[in-house]
């Protein structure tokens, strides 16, 4: 074993002479259902893995790389993610496990787990963004051996659409309520109230897109007191009334 000094030289004579077309990122390839992406200053993307480049239907990297947020994503979206990276960028500070929507497969907003870091030259100036994506859902096969958790996912995922008490997942997992949050929060990065409140927000999209359901109907379908609750937290997530989110798909 060689000490740290020398580990931590060696370290940086590798990254140095790394070929930068060898694209040593694809190695996200081998993770299922893992984006990689790098953007310049400007935002424009430089660099994506197949999982990414798919994902907004493009054939490979050659042909995704230059775009912008801007010209991929719906504006709204496009311009909190710009937000976040000029924050990342001026502070100089990584934001992991950012529960946030990003568009799936089929083009509808989802939910994702984002981390980003910045890119920093050797001069120390930034240079960019790098970051990884992730589904969010997917996110809980990582604790299968949680089975109190698992059941209270459970519970949720089945009567998300009605009142849930916070008290009744604790007595469901078997835990104190100060124990079930702490836990779930550990989890997820979120409280179990704000995960049962995303999870209404993204059916209402799915159900603001597809069909032509007047918005009190979906409204009280998914649990709100009225369309004025449902207006609020849908505006508070998606930064958009609902009519204005349908608008996008007619």
């Amino acid at each position: 074993m060689i000490d740290t000094i020398l580990a931590k030289k060696r370290r940086s004579s590798l990254l140095k002479a790394i070929n930068p077309e060898s694209r040593f990122y694809h190695l996200f390839d081998c993770v299922p259902g893992l984006s990689f992406f790098a953007k310049d200053r400007d935002g424009v993307l430089l660099a994506a893995n197949k999982h990414l480049v798919a994902l907004y239907g493009f054939d490979s990297e050659e042909a995704f790389i230059g775009h912008t947020d801007f010209e991929l994503l719906p504006r709204r979206l496009a311009e909190k993610y710009r937000r976040d990276d000029l924050a990342i960028m001026q502070h100089r500070e990584p934001a992991t496990k950012i529960v946030e929507l990003f568009l799936n497969r089929q083009g509808i907003p989802s939910w994702f787990l984002t981390s980003k870091y910045p890119i920093v030259s050797s001069s120390n100036e930034v240079l960019g963004i790098m970051g990884i994506i992730q589904d969010y859902h997917q996110y809980r096969e990582r604790f299968p051996d949680e089975q109190d958790i698992n059941k209270a996912l459970d519970y949720i995922h089945g009567h998300y659409r009605e009142k849930i008490s916070i008290i009744d997942l604790a007595l469901i997992c078997q835990l104190s309520l100060r124990q079930f949050e702490r836990k779930f929060k550990s989890y997820f990065n979120l409280s179990p109230t704000q995960y049962i409140m995303k999870m209404r927000i993204h059916e209402a999209c799915d159900l603001l897109c597809n069909g032509s359901r007047l918005i009190g109907d979906i409204a009280f379908a998914l649990g709100f007191y009225d369309q004025s609750s449902f207006t609020v937290q849908f505006k508070k997530t998606m930064s958009m009334t609902p009519l204005q989110y349908r608008k996008q798909f007619l």
